[in-house]
């Protein structure tokens, strides 16, 4: 795949997602590497709408630099980052992260979510993969992972501006695994949104899993967004997520629930709570923890059940520890499918003609 007079060659594929590619690439002339996106086809969105997002989120330390974006010989859009050594969803299934390194991890994206919102930008899409860390040579120091920029933030391919407030509802947006609530409910979205995922990705890394998921493949095409969000709803008026962390991290959970979509955050204290929490647990924790207690909803009859039933209790009888499994992957769901902003602006323009 050929850039339109390309300084770059590329080296190896890193992956891909039903919308692009990401290659590994190096510069002819400075042998700097990098990493290139690029659509699978010609004017899908994504990028066009990433590109738009990092020049306005430019020198905010945690966010990659676009370093050159533009079309290739077939029209693609592309773009070029500085690459990045591993995500943390690469760390979680190593077992290396300790407590420490969890809540250092999230003090970190609090102060890089805070200045992309003071920007009136969105990311709606926060979950592991998302989340770059600079060495993968873990990272048990708190110092370093709190270091500017060693923490990234990327994939702003859904996010929105809040000038443009008419995607931001009556539409899903974002991971099933690590959506807010007010995502499942196609309600108005705004800052809150973004601080709920990122404790979902938090309680994650802590617990291996969320109430909601399973490692095994269980019938997740009987499950759908409203579904999958009604689980949420219930788990969040518990303390389940935060029962592996501090008292200050429950603190942290209510605190979003007080927030409105038009509300911005009081960062400092959310600040406040983590260093709460890294000064409560400086004690030496390692970085293989036993799995938490199982508290998982039980269902019954999947394809007819019409509510969820929640465990009265937080620990599980009898070894019995059942759950759904949730995909990340919207296509596998009879909702609607979201692949690009433009999708999104496309079924609100129809739903507004009929």
């Amino acid at each position: 795949m050929n850039l339109k007079n390309s300084e770059y060659k590329m080296i190896s594929n890193l992956g891909s997602s039903s919308d692009h590619i990401v290659f590994k690439a190096q510069h002819n002339l400075t042998q700097d590497v990098c990493a290139i996106k690029i659509e699978k086809k010609p004017g899908i969105g994504q990028i066009e709408n990433e590109i738009s997002i990092l020049q306005q989120l430019f020198g905010i330390e945690g966010i990659p630099k676009l370093i050159h974006n533009g079309k290739t010989k077939d029209l693609k859009n592309y773009l070029i980052i500085p690459l990045l050594k591993c995500s943390l969803q690469d760390l979680a299934k190593s077992n290396l992260l300790s407590l420490n390194s969890i809540l250092a991890i999230g003090l970190s994206l609090i102060r890089t979510i805070k200045q992309v919102h003071n920007r009136g930008i969105l990311h709606l899409d926060i979950k592991p993969e998302n989340i770059m860390i600079s060495s993968c040579q873990i990272i048990d120091s708190v110092e370093q992972i709190l270091t500017p920029g060693n923490v990234q933030l990327i994939d702003f391919g859904l996010s929105q501006n809040l000038r443009n407030p008419k995607f931001l509802k009556e539409t899903f947006i974002g991971s099933l695994r690590f959506a807010s609530r007010q995502s499942h409910n196609k309600q108005q979205l705004g800052y809150k949104d973004d601080i709920e995922s990122l404790l979902y990705v938090l309680a994650y890394l802590r617990n291996k899993k969320l109430p909601w998921q399973q490692t095994q493949q269980l019938a997740f095409q009987l499950m759908d967004i409203k579904k999958i969000g009604m689980i949420k709803d219930q788990v969040y008026e518990t303390a389940l997520l935060s029962q592996q962390f501090p008292p200050q991290f429950y603190q942290f959970q209510l605190y979003i629930d007080t927030l409105t979509h038009s509300t911005m955050p009081d960062y400092n204290y959310i600040e406040e709570l983590f260093k709460q929490m890294l000064q409560i647990n400086q004690i030496p924790i390692s970085p293989r923890f036993p799995e938490p207690t199982a508290y998982f909803p039980k269902y019954n009859d999947l394809e007819d059940q019409e509510y969820i039933k929640m465990n009265e209790s937080i620990s599980s009888r009898d070894g019995d520890t059942r759950a759904i499994i949730v995909s990340d992957l919207i296509k596998a769901y009879t909702t609607i499918k979201i692949k690009s902003i433009k999708d999104i602006h496309f079924r609100i323009t129809i739903k507004q003609i009929y």
